[in-house]
């Protein structure tokens, strides 16, 4: 399932953002508009080390739990995330 265009997702892991919940905080504890609470909180990187090979093999390890084939969700993130802020270079 995609996101809405209206959905903002992480800029870290790609995670759609859909409920307050779901985002990260800042050092302040205020809504952090773009990371998600797995990637972000207090104003940090939750893995601030993890390199972008690291992330696409978590995700695609979380999107097969949720039924997304080893294959696509593998492509999926190999296309999404380094278009993403913290990825891009």
């Amino acid at each position: 399932m995609q996101p809405s265009p209206f959905t903002p997702i992480c800029q870290s892991c790609g995670m759609p953002m859909k409920a307050d919940k779901d985002f990260g905080t800042n050092q302040d504890k205020t809504i952090n508009q773009e990371y998600c609470t797995h990637c972000y909180q207090a104003g940090q990187y939750t893995a601030p080390d993890i390199t972008l090979d690291q992330m696409t093999k978590g995700c695609v390890g979380i999107m097969t739990q949720f039924g997304v084939p080893e294959m696509q969700a593998k492509q999926q993130m190999e296309t999404l995330l380094p278009t993403l802020k913290r990825w891009k270079r």
